[in-house]
């Protein structure tokens, strides 16, 4: 049992996770195992890499200027885990996912609320 704790607890390295990645001002957000606006549980902090702003775009019109800096995304991301720790960006996360790419991503129209 003890082993299987200290597996959880161990960063994964090039791992593919699918969830809902959230804009949050300037951080994103990622729900692991999440399917639509209706996100629980914990995030991940994610740190992107220098291509994902090329899949991963906020889509605004001058009459929604907010929505380039809050949207939501279903996404299945590879990348690397970090092990349990504390994280501190706007908010104190318990693990940070580092983007290597993004395998399939599609943008979620949740309206004003989630």
């Amino acid at each position: 049992m003890l082993a299987g704790l200290g597996y959880w607890l161990m960063g994964k390295n090039h791992q593919t996770f699918g969830g809902v990645i959230v804009l949050d001002d300037e951080t994103y957000e990622f729900y692991p195992d999440a399917k639509d606006c209706n996100y629980r549980g914990i995030p991940y902090v994610l740190l992107p890499n220098a291509k994902f702003d090329e899949i991963i775009v906020p889509r605004a019109d001058l009459e929604h200027l907010d929505r380039l800096f809050h949207g939501m995304w279903r996404a299945k991301i590879n990348g690397n885990l970090s092990r349990i720790g504390r994280f501190k960006y706007r908010k104190t996360y318990w693990r940070e996912l580092s983007v290597n790419y993004v395998v399939d991503a599609m943008s979620l129209n949740c309206g004003d609320g989630r």
